[in-house]
């Protein structure tokens, strides 16, 4: 019978369950768009102050997050993803994957929180109301960060 982190398909090659991939690749991607703006790039935007009112809203020639605050979200995003991979059994770690278990349970409900709240941005920060961010918060990143939340509990569940 195949472990828990692998099935079997076809000719009996194992493969790895694919969930716990997606989510990780999720992850690898969103820090990579996150190394890209930490190296000086602005898509969505085309300058710096409208990749600000797009990404992070707020009030026109309020300061952007800095590459190293950038730098390390886009870290905490890798680490995200091989945590998922860890307690998903795909990859080796020493750790219990029981501790990456619940790493990945906490980000999750990080991300969860982050999700709810975006609904309530404009009450909670004013100067987002009618600008790309509040209709991209409500309609991209909160349901973003609540799908990346649940598969992620889904990816390392036991």
């Amino acid at each position: 019978m195949p472990d828990s982190a692998q099935r079997r398909v076809g000719g009996g090659v194992r493969t790895p369950p694919l969930l716990p991939v997606v989510v990780a690749m999720g992850y690898l991607a969103i820090a990579g768009l996150h190394a890209y703006w930490a190296l000086g790039g602005f898509w969505p935007g085309t300058d710096r102050e409208t990749l600000h009112r797009t990404v992070v809203g707020g009030a026109p020639g309020r300061n952007s997050p800095g590459p190293i605050a950038t730098w390390i979200v886009a870290a905490l995003l890798v680490g995200a993803a091989l945590t998922v991979l860890g307690a998903a059994g795909l990859l080796p770690s020493p750790v219990s994957r029981a501790w990456l278990r619940s790493a990945a349970l906490v980000g999750a409900g990080v991300l969860a929180v982050r999700g709810l709240a975006g609904f309530f941005d404009t009450r909670l920060r004013p100067a987002t109301v009618g600008g790309d961010f509040a209709r991209l918060n409500v309609r991209l990143y909160s349901p973003l960060c609540l799908m990346l939340a649940l598969s992620t509990a889904l990816a390392v569940r036991a």
